[in-house]
Order: structure tokens, then sequence, then C-alpha cells
């Protein structure tokens, strides 16, 4: 039996919608990726040292001393009875006691909240010109199902699936915690193009952090659902200014829901034939619940720029962040951060949109020195894979006009 060009096309079309999901499928069970990481990272002998130097402040760092104690000591027996140790380059994580994780958690921001300043970029979408501008038209995931689609429907999806080493996971100005966590991260806009700038659409995103050291502490679910509506101003051949307000639900499975209001304004200026530059600023009013009790308002100033070829992409941002609210509410007080990004992308097929990546986030936490949760420097290192799909909304074209 032999088939034709077009039945190959379209197979390849649903072989490659339904690759997300079951991707998503295959990854369902980060617990064993995380115990495949334990494994694979032996444990290191305790770093008497910075412990030893270290006063103890409030009830958070008398829990951290002595869950370290006690690791320390229990570490030190099972090295004997193994009769030996080897040490690795990753700092030492000890584990605590139920009640005292409990502790260290929510003296940390909140961070399974969302609230903590390391993750407070991840539930922003602030640094990818595209999700707000169609700049460049290379590149798009283009079959016949797809074409199936209503003309003006757009519609994209993101399956990232990435490593990476976080050198300051709780946030201390001392006393830095690392770790190595797995995430897995869909995310699917569709959307209508109700003219050529106006433009109403629906996101879903999730993702999976699964932490090696500190699983029972830190590792998190997060459901986000929003909707959006976006307009576009032409400013020039080559610049264009995108205002745009969002809604979204965030579900989370170590605290209540939140609910987000995201106002933003973002302004993108094409350089040459690959590149562009932008800047924006981007609001986030959080409640509590849905539009419940008042949190916190937070602004996002980002600026940066990306340079693309057709198997690589450069991208480099910088994203100021202030935030401002209740105490009490956040578990710490107002303070601000600034996160610098460095990213890599390489397209390894031509024919499948599948995209290895590395990636680097310096975090500078500002205002705040002496606070568990708020405080310190950290640096995440990523890695992994990213599948992208997508397709653009399609308007008639007027010859006349053209002519």
């Amino acid at each position: 039996m032999q088939f034709s060009r077009s039945d190959k096309f379209q197979s390849f079309a649903l072989l490659s919608c339904f690759l997300p999901l079951a991707m998503t499928i295959l990854i369902a069970r980060p617990a064993q990726a995380g115990e495949q990481i334990a494994q694979a990272i032996p444990s290191a002998p305790p770093v008497t040292g910075i412990y030893a130097s270290m006063p103890s402040k409030g009830a958070l760092g008398q829990a951290i001393d002595q869950a370290s104690s006690e690791s320390a000591e229990s570490e030190k027996s099972s090295s004997i009875a193994a009769g030996s140790a080897e040490a690795v380059s990753l700092p030492r994580i000890d584990s605590a006691p139920d009640e005292e994780s409990k502790m260290i958690a929510q003296a940390a921001g909140n961070v399974a909240g969302g609230t903590n300043n390391d993750n407070a970029l991840d539930l922003a979408p602030v640094k990818l010109p595209e999700r707000t501008s169609a700049i460049f038209q290379t590149d798009q995931f283009k079959t016949g199902i797809l074409y199936k689609l209503p003309a003006r429907m757009f519609f994209q999806s993101s399956t990232e699936n990435s490593l990476r080493l976080e050198t300051n996971v709780f946030q201390t100005l001392h006393r830095n915690r690392a770790d190595m966590i797995y995430r897995v991260l869909p995310n699917v806009t569709v959307g209508y193009a109700l003219t050529k700038a106006t433009r109403v659409s629906a996101n879903y995103f999730y993702f999976r952090d699964q932490y090696t050291r500190n699983s029972h502490t830190l590792s998190r679910n997060i459901h986000s659902i929003g909707i959006q509506v976006q307009h576009d101003v032409h400013i020039s051949e080559k610049t264009n200014l995108t205002a745009g307000f969002m809604g979204r639900q965030l579900l989370l499975s170590r605290s209540q829901p939140l609910s987000d209001l995201l106002p933003s304004l973002q302004m993108t200026r094409r350089v040459g034939q690959n590149g562009i530059v932008y800047g924006g600023v981007l609001g986030q009013i959080r409640f509590r619940n849905t539009l419940g009790r008042f949190q916190e308002g937070d602004q996002f100033y980002s600026f940066g720029g990306m340079y693309r070829t057709p198997r690589w992409q450069f991208l480099w941002d910088n994203t100021f962040i202030t935030n401002f609210g209740y105490r009490k509410l956040r578990f710490g007080p107002n303070n601000q951060n600034m996160i610098m990004t460095l990213q890599a992308d390489y397209r390894i097929s031509k024919k499948l949109p599948i995209v290895a990546f590395v990636r680097a986030e310096p975090i500078f936490n500002i205002g705040a020195n002496q606070a568990t949760g708020f405080a310190g420097f950290n640096f995440r290192i990523y890695g992994g894979l990213r599948l992208d799909m997508n397709k653009q909304a399609i308007f008639p074209v007027d010859i006349k006009k053209r002519k």
C-alpha cells in the first residue's frame, strides 16, 4: 500500500499535536525522576564551618541548627557503617523533621504559594516578547490539521522539560542551601483575532517542581488558568506597542488558591532582519482565593533583546521587581529583586519543532537582607528540551489595496 504526500503530511501533523500530551503523561510521576536524581548525586559530608560560626536567630535559626546537627550525626554514623563517604561539589542539604520543615517553608516566604522571590518570574509572563508581538513569522509549525482551524484562530503550545541547579533554595543571606530540581512545564494559549490589532485568548500552564534534597518541603504543583485581551499600536514599520490585560486563577498544591490581575504594556523594535529589542512594565495585583482578600501588588520592569537564526536563538533579559503588600499574607517584608536571564536555544531537527536550551538566571534580592525567604543571592542554571507548536491568525489579503 502506498501513501500520498498529503496522507503522510496529515499523519505527521496528528502525531506532532499529540506529542506534548504524551510527554506530559510520561513524566506524570516526577517523584521517580527525583529519586533517580538523588541516587545519581551522592551525599556529601556535613559542612561544619558555616553552621558552627553562624549564631541562631529566632525559631527558624534554631530549627535549621537543630536539623543540621541531627543530620550531621546521622550522616557520620552511616558513613562509618559504610566504611567511606565521598565529597561532591554540591553544598550540604540537610533534611529537617516535619514540624521544622513547616517552619522553614513558612518563614521562607511561602514558597509553595508562589510568593517567594525566585518564583515570582515563573508566574509572570514578562520576558518573552513573542507572546505579545508576532514580529517573526518563521519557524511556525504549519500542518494540514492546523490549517483546518478557523483562519483568525491562533494557537501556541510549549512543553518544557528541564533540570536545574539552584544554589539558595530558601533565599537566605547566609547558610545557602543548594538543590537539584526537575521541572515539567506545559503551556498552551488558544485565541481569536478580532481584528489585525486586537485579540482575545485563554491561557493554561502547569508546572511541577520536584526537588531532590528538599522534596518534602518544597516540591509543588501550580496550575494557572487565565483569560487575556491584547491590543497592538503600530508606531512605525519597525516599532510596535502592545497593551494587555489578563485575569488568572492560580491553583496551588500547598496553599490556598490565588487570583491575579495583570495589566501590561510592552514595546518591541526590530533590529535588522533577525534581532529585536524590547522593554515593558507589568503589574501584578494579587488576591487570596478568587478576588478575595488583597495580598500584594508587584511591578515588573523588563528590558532585553533577542537574536534569531534558522537554528539558533539567543535571549538576554533583565527584570526588576518591586513587591508591596501585607507582611502577614506575604510571609515577609516588602522588597525588590533583580533577575537576569541569559538563554541559548538550538533547534535539534529541521523537521520537528524540538529545541534544546540552556538558561542561566542570577537572582539578586534587595531591601530585606535579614529576612529569610527574601534575602541573599540565588543562581539558577537550567538545561532541557522544549517542544513548540504554533499557528498564527490569518487575514485575507486585499490585492486591490496592495496594487
